[in-house]
This record gives C-alpha cells, sequence and structure tokens, in this order.
C-alpha cells in the first residue's frame, strides 16, 4: 500500500512535502515525495491523510500500564506521599484489576500514537497480554523488590516464574482468533530491580547477574527525588518516615550506603549498555560521569516529575555526554495523560529551567519521542524512523492549521522546517487520526471497546474514583 499526506517526517531525513510511503506486509519499501513513489509502485492502493503528516510512532520509553486505573487518584504532591498514598491504594486491586487497567493504557496508548513502550510492571504478564491484544511492540520490564537479604532467594524465584508467565502469556495469545491477537509483534521481557530505596546491593548484583545470563535488558528507577538521595546518603528523610508509617520496613535490616543513588547502583554492577536508568534526576558531576562511562540510556519523564515535585533532569548535559535519551509518560498514577506531545513540551519547558545547559529545541524533542527512544531502548534497527527497511509502525497526525491554506495545501502554507515546530507546539493525542503498527492498523480514531471500558470503570470503582 501507499501512504500519502501533506507531510512525511522520517525523524532520520528533514521533512517530505506531499510525501509519501510505501508498505509492503510489516515493512517500509520506500520513503519519498508521493509523485515519485506513484511511479515507482503503480499497482499499490492508496490512502491518503488529507491535512495530516505522518511520522514513526512514537517510542515511550516508561510506562507503568497496570497504574492506568490510578489516573487522578491524588493531588500534586510530593513524592514521599505520593509514594505513602500509592502503597495504601494498591492493596484495594487485585491480579484481574491490573490485568484490566493495563488493557486500557494499551489502547490509551495507540490512541496517543505510541506504537512501542518499555514498560515496569510487578506481575508482567497484565501488561504481556494487553500488549499483545492491542498490537503494541513492548518490552515488560518485570520487578523485584527486596531490601532485607535474607529473603533474597524467593525475590529472585518470584522474579523468574513472573518472566516465564509473562513469556507464556505471549506464546498462549498468540493462537488467540481475535481480530488483533497474535498479529503485532512480539513482546521482550526485562528485569526490573525497582530502585535503590527498594533494592539491597546484593540484590542488585543478582539481578543484574541473572539479566546479563538470561542477555535480558534491565531498567531501574535511579535519582528520581531529593528523598532517595537522602535515604541513601544518610538514612533519613521522607522516605524512611513512610516506611515506618506504612509499617514496611522497620530500619534496622538495613544501612544506607553512604553515596549517591547513581553510585549505589554502579557498585552493585547493574550500569550497563543494556540498562535504561528511569528518571536520573539528582545527579551530581560524579553521577554524570558514571552514567555517561557505562553507556546506559535514561528514560525522562518531565510530566510525572513535575507532578511530584521532584525537580528537572538535566536532560541537555546527558545528551551533551553522548547518553541515549528517551521520553516516556510514566504511570497514569503520576501523570495526567500518555500524550507525547504534552511529553515534548513539558521537556521543552523543563529544558528552560537549566537554560545554561542549552534548550531543547521542537526537532530535539520530536527526536527523543521517536529514534532516540527507540536507540535508548536499542530498538533503532526496527522503528523510530521511517526508512525502507524498518517495520512499519507509522501514525498520521492533524496537523494544526496556521494562516490561511485555502489557496493551497499545508505543505505549501509552510516552509521545510516550520512542520516539526506546529506538531509538537499545537498538536495532542486527539490530533492522532490512524496508528499502524508494523503494517496492521491497530487504530482508525475509534474508542476502546465497550467492554474493556466498563471493566475498567468497575476497576476505577474499586479504588473509589467512579467514572
Amino acid at each position: 500500500m501507499l501512504l500519502l499526506a501533506d507531510w512525511v517526517l522520517p525523524i532520520s531525513g528533514p521533512p517530505i512535502p506531499d510525501g509519501a510511503l510505501a508498505v509492503s506486509g510489516r515493512i517500509i519499501e520506500a520513503v519519498g515525495p508521493a509523485a515519485q513513489l506513484r511511479i515507482r509502485f503503480p499497482h499499490k492502493s492508496e490512502h491518503a491523510f488529507p491535512g495530516c503528516a505522518l511520522l514513526p510512532g512514537f517510542v515511550n520509553v516508561h510506562t507503568h500500564l497496570d497504574y492506568s486505573a490510578f489516573q487522578g487518584f491524588t493531588r500534586s504532591c510530593s513524592f514521599s506521599e505520593w509514594m505513602a498514598r500509592l502503597l495504601l491504594a494498591r492493596r484495594r486491586l487485585d491480579e484481574n484489576d491490573y490485568a484490566v487497567s493495563a488493557l486500557w493504557g494499551a489502547y490509551e496508548c495507540l490512541r496517543s500514537g505510541v506504537t512501542s513502550i518499555a514498560d515496569t510492571s510487578y506481575t508482567g504478564w497484565t501488561v504481556g497480554r494487553a500488549a499483545r491484544v492491542a498490537g503494541l511492540r513492548a518490552r515488560v520490564y518485570v520487578e523485584v523488590f527486596g531490601l532485607d537479604d535474607a529473603h533474597l532467594p524467593e525475590s529472585m524465584e518470584r522474579l523468574q516464574d513472573a518472566l516465564a508467565k509473562t513469556r507464556h502469556e505471549w506464546r498462549a495469545g498468540c493462537v488467540d482468533t481475535t481480530e488483533t491477537a497474535g498479529l503485532g509483534p512480539e513482546i521482550e521481557v526485562g528485569v526490573s530491580p525497582h530502585a535503590p530505596y527498594t533494592v539491597s546491593s546484593r540484590l542488585y548484583r543478582e539481578a543484574a547477574r541473572f539479566a546479563r545470563r538470561g542477555s535480558l535488558s534491565l531498567a531501574t528507577h535511579v535519582a528520581e527525588s531529593q528523598a532517595e538521595v537522602e535515604l541513601l546518603e544518610r538514612g533519613s528523610g521522607a522516605i524512611s518516615q513512610v516506611y515506618k508509617a506504612a509499617q514496611l520496613w522497620s530500619g534496622r535490616r538495613w544501612t544506607p550506603p553512604g553515596v549517591s543513588p547513581m553510585q549505589y547502583v554502579n557498585r552493585a554492577g547493574a550500569l550497563s549498555p543494556t540498562t535504561l536508568v528511569v528518571h536520573a534526576v539528582h545527579l551530581d558531576g560524579e553521577d554524570l560521569t558514571i552514567l555517561a562511562e557505562s553507556g546506559a540510556a535514561v528514560a525522562h519523564c518531565p510530566r510525572s516529575n513535575l507532578r511530584l515535585r521532584c525537580g528537572t533532569a538535566p536532560v541537555s548535559a546527558l545528551r551533551a555526554a553522548g547518553v541515549r535519551v528517551g521520553l516516556g509518560t510514566d504511570s497514569l498514577a503520576s501523570n495526567d495523560s500518555l500524550d507525547m506531545f504534552a511529553e515534548m513540551r513539558a521537556a521543552l519547558a523543563a529544558s528552560q529551567e537549566r537554560a545554561a545547559m542549552g534548550a531543547l529545541t521542537p526537532e530535539v524533542a520530536l527526536r527523543m519521542a521517536t529514534l532516540d527512544g527507540a536507540r535508548a531502548l536499542g530498538w533503532d534497527s526496527v522503528t523510530g524512523s521511517l526508512e525502507a527497511g524498518k517495520r512499519a509502525d507509522v501514525i498520521a497526525v492533524r496537523v494544526p492549521s496556521r494562516g490561511d491554506l485555502s489557496g493551497g495545501s499545508a505543505a505549501a502554507a509552510w516552509s521545510v522546517r516550520e512542520p516539526t515546530g506546529a506538531l509538537v507546539g499545537d498538536c495532542v493525542a486527539a490530533d492522532i487520526q490512524m496508528t499502524m503498527v508494523e503494517g496492521l492498523v491497530v487504530y482508525r480514531g475509534e474508542g476502546v471497546p465497550v467492554e474493556v471500558e466498563r471493566s475498567f470503570g468497575r476497576t476505577r470503582t474499586k479504588l473509589g474514583l467512579g467514572d
């Protein structure tokens, strides 16, 4: 088929006015001006998206789809207060509730133009199932927790069981007869020692070794809040108080290491080119050097960081040091939406706060949401840009009107560089007209399936949130 639009934004090259993509099965066969591709592929069926731009699907490098039902469960507050509220709220749901929550979140991803996710999940299978049914490309990092090394064998056993169940969920689902199940990309699994404030150094080391032996990627939350820094360096602060109040940690079985979170994770051997460091807000010069030299990537989640009053990650400094940085929305427990346009604008605004390090541009923000996100996950040979040979992960976005377009197309009204600024500056998730993953159209503007919506509403009611 030929996909035609007013603009094609390959990301790896300049925008193409009146452009087109030739798609063959799951693969992009060619990208270029529509007139040229029509001559080259005269027998392909045409699908036009007037008033739209074609982009690679967004790569959301950090989600928690299990927590989609928690949207709006608490006001904007400090990280430690949010964590305490989440710990209590989580107890109201069972695994089936989390499966419903993840499935609703997966459909929200498609409606937001997200075609690839890197998700962190305690159960794993819930997100694996959701990604399969919705047709998303996904890497599911299964979480492991534990500060008490007396329970380390049980923690690792639970991790292995969860990974096996997640893999089984995918394989079993591939024979499903529903419309989209089994037709999308295969999911990957990974390992996620949760964070320095929930994982002992020994458990970090064991989880990292396990990941290396199994050739699995690793993700971990690091340096998200000042409270985390205080806990690691001095054993004090708000996180310690939350643990004691919730009776989750007596404080007698763990001694603060007296180092920064980044140093803590590095000493445990958990940083490598296959590690995704989530947040990386509170870094000093030594931390930044450690991170850059390790080859690890970073998931930047500016809206979540803002909502939880965590601060602003030094993204420009990270990029200048050669660190791969992608954009993530984090969970709907700490964000208003999975809208990557809103996340790009938040990244631009956050970079202004650290203007001495150099503010981001719309072009860089869009790249972080696509190709740089794919690079952060090691998927850039497959997705993240519109190039011949890559998978056909494509979205059609309605381009905001600027000026009088009555005399010609949107392409004629703008200079070659203007579409990016307009898209990043003005678009919202509702402007997504079509989402395609590996050549399969998985979203055409419709809503979440009715039964999923109803189940999701029942789960929200358990949380006291209603519709």
